[in-house]
């Protein structure tokens, strides 16, 4: 029988298991237990990276306040899913007290976010 095997970057203790799914909960069990603030700094690691490249709700907001929707487009595109999701919620509750212009722009960048979700293109 095939064993799959690891090793701790860290430490370099070696892990054994019978199936992939074991040997991962191994080293997660492993790391969390013997390697805890390092974990710890990893994930706040990656959220600070994930963040800064992710744009703001305010960075969409001062791109549509300038009326341009192709302007407001390319920062949603940069967007993750979950974000602009948060972004729609809160644009959808202040659309009436925009401007008329903004307001359109928005409505430009809402249509065209979709289309390019319904055809599978960022």
């Amino acid at each position: 029988m095939k064993l799959f095997t690891s090793q701790c970057s860290q430490c370099g203790q070696v892990f054994r298991r019978r199936t992939r799914a074991e040997l991962l909960s191994a080293m997660r069990k492993h790391l969390w237990k013997a390697h805890r603030s390092w974990m710890i700094a990893r994930i706040k690691a990656g959220r600070k990276e994930a963040e800064a490249g992710n744009p703001s709700v305010q960075d969409l907001v001062q791109a549509i306040q300038k009326g341009s929707a192709r302007a407001g487009l390319a920062v949603a595109k940069q967007m993750t899913e979950s974000r602009y999701r948060q972004v729609k919620t809160v644009m959808d509750a202040i659309s009436p007290l925009l401007p008329l212009k903004a307001a359109l722009a928005w409505e430009g960048v809402e249509a065209a976010h979709d289309i390019y979700a319904k055809i599978g293109r960022k």
